[in-house]
């Protein structure tokens, strides 16, 4: 007998490296506990069967109740962690103490009669036992045993009819251990071979045990994401305390960053060591508020992507972890994309360029086409969009115009379109050298509305929609009149857009210094007196300051024109 309780003892260790082998990596639990108390228990069993005295055996006994008082404990505890019931912190201090008092009572034993009245020494079966007359707080053990049996058949049917999100097979393993091993116990007590059979229903209930807590490893799903993450890991982890201590770091960091296994544990980053520097900095940068830092640096020939949060130990914050990834072939990524952009980009704006430069020799083209129709305006588009040039550049001085630099620039643009409907007059019309009849003169006066239609139909497709407009006022009301008394629409006023009465300006001007087939060019003079003279009538009146402030540029650019 004592050969298999020595068995059963040795049989008890291999199942701890059982189970360390089957829950290398989880974090202690209850069942794992009990592994360890019921082990201790046959220990006891093997010890009080070599005693040779009362005091030894009453030694080796106390040394048994360490499991007898645990096992049920860690057994009802871990029962309700797999039946996902919350385990609060007041009702494990509870049991807990409820169990060391019960032990303390039975380590009296030897001192007091409190829970052995006394014991009698036998020998059975070739080893040592004792029969004991209980004391009074004996009845407190089992009690216990009862209350834990009662707790766990509760616990037993209110989660099968209550909850879902457990296993029920481990369930009904538990359940079967523990009406099995508290009853057991209860019998072979009663029947005075507790000794022997207890270490025997142990070792069967760690084999089940083994099985369950394998089993159990699958619903862990906080273990399982654990493993998982681990075993997919390629990311660099470290800790640092909020002290600015290192704390530690995963295979991964010491693999990215060799410097760290000079860090020593518990003592300051140093701020001189390159990569020290490089953490310092992050959790400066960090605002606990954020929740997280993400943030990008190079160490070696290699850039990584960092990752702060808080450390938390418990609900208490105390320090900062670091997630480290290998950002290097993104970032060389990011690089050769943007250098492609950047080519794309040059590529796409030189054609750009290409075609507006086509598209204003295509618009060039069409109105020298109308000029060359008209014998009577040679040269006209060349000098009046200079002069709009001329007038825009004055006006751009003004503070009141700084943010029109894109309006001005599409009027310049479209200053060579304003007579293109020209192109749609009759050439007995266009070309006749003298005065116009006033049907002809009418029939003359559609080419504002006809060019309008003309430019809208040759842009739209090609040019943004505010461009299109500003061509499309420009072509048809630039002959309109300030007093309201020009063609086609006798518009007044403000009510005539702006570049309409910029190019009328730049129109009326050029037709006054210029010679044409039936009169004579007027002085500069003379035209600047009927421009002047004409704001408010013909001409916007708040474009008379601008005008004068540039006439001499004017007179100076159709001097060098030859005219």
């Amino acid at each position: 007998m004592i050969y298999y309780l020595l068995a059963a003892l040795i049989i008890s260790f291999i199942n701890i490296g059982l189970l360390m082998i089957i829950n290398s990596k989880r974090t202690t639990s209850y069942y794992t506990a009990m592994f360890y108390v019921m082990t201790i228990q046959i220990a006891g069993h093997y010890f009080l069967a070599q005693s040779t005295n009362v005091s030894e055996a009453l030694l080796a006994n106390k040394i048994a109740y360490v499991g007898a008082v645990y096992v049920p404990l860690l057994f009802f505890l871990g029962e309700l962690t797999i039946c996902n019931i919350k385990v609060t912190k007041a009702l494990r201090i509870t049991l807990f103490a409820i169990s060391s008092i019960i032990f303390a009572f039975a380590s009296t034993a030897g001192y007091s009669d409190i829970f052995y009245k006394s014991i009698t020494l036998v020998q059975r079966n070739g080893m040592t036992d004792f029969i004991p007359v209980f004391g009074p707080t004996h009845i407190l053990f089992n009690i216990m045993l009862f209350g834990y049996l009662i707790s766990g058949s509760a616990v037993l049917i209110y989660s099968l009819l209550k909850k879902k999100n457990f296993s029920y097979r481990n369930l009904w393993g538990l359940a079967a251990i523990g009406f099995f091993s508290i009853g057991s116990f209860f019998i072979f007590r009663e029947l005075g071979c507790d000794m022997l059979a207890m270490p025997a229903i142990y070792i069967a209930v760690e084999f089940i045990m083994l099985c369950i807590i394998h089993r159990i490893g699958r619903y862990d799903i906080e273990g399982t994401i654990r493993d998982t993450l681990e075993y997919q890991n390629e990311n660099a982890y470290l800790s640092v305390s909020t002290d600015k201590e290192y704390l530690g770091c995963n295979d991964i960091a010491s693999h990215y960053f060799p410097v760290l296994k000079t860090f020593r544990v518990d003592s300051k980053i140093r701020e001189a060591d390159e990569f020290g520097s490089i953490l310092i900095r992050q959790i400066e940068k960090f605002n606990p508020q954020d929740g997280c830092l993400i943030d990008y640096f190079q160490y070696g020939n290699k850039h990584y992507k960092s990752v702060l949060r808080p450390l938390h130990h418990g609900p208490k914050a105390c320090g900062y972890l670091f997630r480290i990834e290998d950002d290097t072939k993104i970032q060389r990524y990011i690089k050769l994309l943007d250098k492609y952009n950047t080519d794309l980009a040059t590529d796409v704006q030189n054609k750009d360029e290409h075609i507006q430069v086509i598209q204003e020799q295509m618009i060039i083209g069409m109105a020298n086409m109308v000029e060359n129709r008209d014998s009577n305006t040679g040269g006209h588009i060349k000098r009046t969009s200079q002069v709009v040039k001329i007038l825009i550049n004055e006006m751009k001085k003004d503070e009141a115009y700084r943010n029109m630099n894109k309006f001005f620039n599409a009027v310049v643009k479209v200053a060579p379109m304003h007579d293109l409907g020209k192109i749609a007059v009759d050439d007995v019309i266009l070309r006749k050298p003298g005065k116009y009849t006033a049907e002809e003169f009418n029939n003359m006066k559609t080419h504002s509305e006809k060019g309008a239609y003309i430019v809208e139909n040759l842009l739209r497709d090609v040019e943004s929609q505010e461009l299109v407009n500003i061509a499309r006022n420009v072509t048809h009301y630039h002959h309109e009149r300030y007093d309201g008394s020009g063609y086609p629409n006798g518009l007044k006023g403000n009510s005539i857009p702006l570049e309409a009465r910029i190019m009328a300006i730049a129109d009326v001007y050029d037709a006054l210094v210029s010679r044409r087939c039936y009169k004579e060019k007027m002085s500069y003079a003379e035209a600047y007196d009927i421009i002047v003279s004409s704001m408010g009538t013909h001409f916007d009146p708040g474009l008379k300051k601008y005008f004068i402030n540039c006439h001499k540029e004017l007179e100076a650019f159709y001097e060098s024109c030859g005219e």
